[in-house]
């Protein structure tokens, strides 16, 4: 991802409007009917109007650009839980196994249904999550009478 920000960056054009706070405005480059958006971004805060910066912790490209226009290093503003070190101490610590049921405390509280917390849905039959492919596609009419013509004339073939 900051990678290919960091490409993206390339075509932006950057305002600056305070060196002291490292907040400047950037607005992309025009590509087909997207871009010449603004965005402002402010380094000291480590956010963008856009709000990627903030989502993946990782600057987007309107930051990066930014931060280049005041010479700082993009790679030194991504979020320290994408550093080697904190992702090797995540799993230092060693993990135990789970003993059995049956030597688990027992818990100081009953889980209760509460139906009147439900996710209202629409009336109907639910939609389907499953990705369709082309088995799913219809037919067209003149497709299907094209397979069913050529499926007699196998059958024709074989009775010969």
């Amino acid at each position: 991802m900051f990678i290919s920000w960091q490409q993206k960056a390339v075509e932006h054009t950057v305002t600056k409007y305070s060196h002291a706070q490292q907040f400047a405005s950037v607005v992309t480059r025009r590509q087909n009917r997207h871009g010449m958006n603004t965005h402002v971004v402010k380094i000291a805060n480590r956010e963008c109007s856009c709000g990627k910066w903030n989502q993946f912790g990782i600057p987007c490209s309107h930051a990066q650009k930014v931060c280049d226009a005041y010479n700082i290093s993009a790679a030194s503003m991504v979020k320290n839980y994408y550093d080697l070190m904190a992702y090797k101490n995540t799993y230092s610590k060693h993990f135990e196994p789970v003993q059995s049921e049956d030597y688990w405390d027992d818990p100081n509280f009953q889980l209760v249904h509460d139906p009147t917390i439900r996710t209202v849905t629409r009336p109907g039959r639910n939609q389907t999550t499953r990705i369709h492919n082309e088995m799913d596609w219809r037919q067209t009419r003149a497709g299907q009478e094209a397979q069913q013509q050529q499926g007699d004339s196998s059958i024709q073939e074989n009775m010969s």
